[in-house]
Parts: C-alpha cells; structure tokens; sequence
C-alpha cells in the first residue's frame, strides 16, 4: 500500500506575548530600530523574532521601503485582532476592577416591590444625583417567581423587599422590620383614639396584591378574616391606591408603616398605629452571587443603606 505522508513545514511555535508586543510597536513604527529602541533591545533581537514571526504567519510581514518597513498586507490584516488581543490583556493585568461613580454612566436595575418605590426610590435618586449624576436607575416590578432568574441573569441588579424563598446563591441584607399602620384623612373621627373595637367598626379599604405569595399576604388574610364584609368598602391592588381613596373618603386603610408614613406625608393623611396585630415584614436587600464582589453593586447597596440614614444597616 503506498505512502501517503506528505512532508510539511511546521510553523514556528505559537508567538508570546513579548513577541506580539513587539509586532504591534512595529505595526506603529515600522522601523527596526524605533522598535528595538521602545522595547529596550537589539536590532539583531528584533530582527531574530520577527524572522520567528515570519515564519508562523508563512507572511513576510514587512518589506523594507527606504528607511522604513512596509506592512504587508498579511500584516495589516493582523493589526486589529492584535490590538485586541494586547487589549484584553492590558484588562487581565489591570488588577481588581474599579468603579468610579462620579464619573460612570452605569445604569442599574432595581427589583422594587410598592413600598420601595414611594419610600426608598425618591432617597435613592436624590443620593444618585448628589454622587453620581451619570448613573441611571430603572426601577422595575417583575414576576416575583422569575426574580430568582432575573437575579442570576443580571437582568436585576438589586431587589429591595421581603423575598423569604431567595435562598439559592442570593446574598441579603437586612434593612428594617416593617410594621403596620393605618391612615386616613386628615379630621377622621377615628384618629384621636383608634383601639380595637373602633377599628373593627370603621370601612376599611383593603389590599388584595396580584401575588398570593408576596409577605404581605398574610397580613391581608388577618385582615379579612376578622372584618365582616360590610366593613370592607373596596379591594385594590395597591397600597397607593388604597391611600388616595381614603383621602377621599371616610374608610381607612392599613399598610406597612414607612409607606403610610410616606403616602401620609405626600397626601395630608393621619397615621395611627394598628390596633390590631399582623406579622410584620422583614425587609432586606438581595443581589446574587455573581455581583457579589462587583465594585459597583457594592457601591450601590452602600448607597442605599446611605440614603435610608443608616450606612452601618446589614
């Protein structure tokens, strides 16, 4: 049976990064000298690797004009993947990563459940303004169940709320514990001695949340559990409506205590405490494993702790 075997020239080995150093100063200088002279060597040194250069490409690389050294056009084929390898690593060798957040335009994305939004959001935005006027921030309210995904994917940032079932690579940070406060308009008849009993007798707006796994769930079971349904007035899907109904009205409404503090604020609304007792939330600051160490995650959970008034929280 014949021979089949055919010889072949073995390339040179794969070049080093000193070796593609040196061709990328002499893409720039097409000079042998300049580039000896840039990398603190001899003519003949610079002359051996390119020769080595040479014969990996199987391209003359350079010819020489006159004076100086013509690419070839194998040559300037190599210019850009080249810069870009010289590029990333100029990155690897940069050390750990920076962020600077006076001058970055990073834009984060925030998982914020109602409360975030009207308690937390204003405090976050003013502090971004003040330190970091080129950094955006999107608040966002997703599917709660997808929030694990999200989290992993990076399509979140950070979420702020009360989340129990994040558990699998989530890192948290516990902010405050949230209790409950009921509000009505400013007058109410209500307001000088809410107990028990006169609580039980007023019309009541009710909280019905879209999500039957959301922390406030149990609060509103409590809630409607205990009142008769002439007592309730309406359902609404969120705390916020729920406030701007009984500015206009003679119901109350019960809510996690910041954010009626807030609404109260904002809308002229009294704030009682709840007479009743209802489980309170624990809310906290979640990010993921892969953010973990990434400066700027880091530096926005620090600012949020900032903007609540307490940056030794969690």
């Amino acid at each position: 049976m014949p021979d089949r075997t055919t010889d072949r020239t073995p390339h040179a080995a794969m070049p080093d990064l000193a070796q593609l150093q040196m061709l990328a100063i002499l893409l720039q200088e097409r000079s042998l000298t300049r580039t000896a002279d840039q990398l603190g060597m001899s003519q003949p040194t610079v002359s051996r690797v390119l020769a080595r250069l040479r014969q990996h490409f199987g391209d003359p690389l350079f010819v020489r004009s006159g004076q100086r050294m013509q690419p070839t056009a194998r040559a300037l084929e190599l210019a850009e993947p080249l810069a870009a390898v010289l590029a990333g690593v100029r990155q690897l060798q940069a050390g750990p990563a920076v962020f600077d957040p006076a001058t970055s335009t990073r834009s984060f994305r925030l998982h914020m459940v109602e409360g975030g939004t009207v308690h937390v959001l204003p405090r976050i935005l003013r502090e971004t303004g003040r330190l970091a006027p080129g950094v955006g921030i999107r608040a966002i309210q997703s599917d709660p169940h997808a929030l694990p995904q999200q989290l992993e994917q990076g399509k979140v940032d950070l979420a702020l709320g009360c989340f129990p079932a994040l558990v699998a690579n989530v890192h948290q940070r516990p902010l405050w514990l949230e209790r409950y406060a009921t509000v009505m308009r400013r007058g109410h008849p209500g307001a000088a001695a809410l107990d028990r009993t006169s609580f039980m007798d007023q019309r009541h707006v009710l909280v019905s949340l879209a999500d039957p796994t959301h922390a406030y769930a149990a609060a509103e079971r409590i809630l409607a559990a205990m009142l008769p349904p002439a007592a309730v007035l309406c359902l609404v899907p969120s705390f916020t409506t729920a406030a701007h109904i009984v500015l206009h009205t003679d119901a109350v409404a019960t809510l996690p205590r910041r954010l009626a503090l807030s609404l109260a604020a904002d809308l002229g609304l009294e704030v009682v405490d709840t007479p009743v007792t209802l489980p309170p939330l624990q809310v906290a600051l979640y990010w993921h494993e892969r953010c973990h160490r990434d400066p700027g995650n880091r530096w926005l959970r620090g600012l949020v702790r900032v903007a609540l008034g307490d940056p030794s929280l969690g």
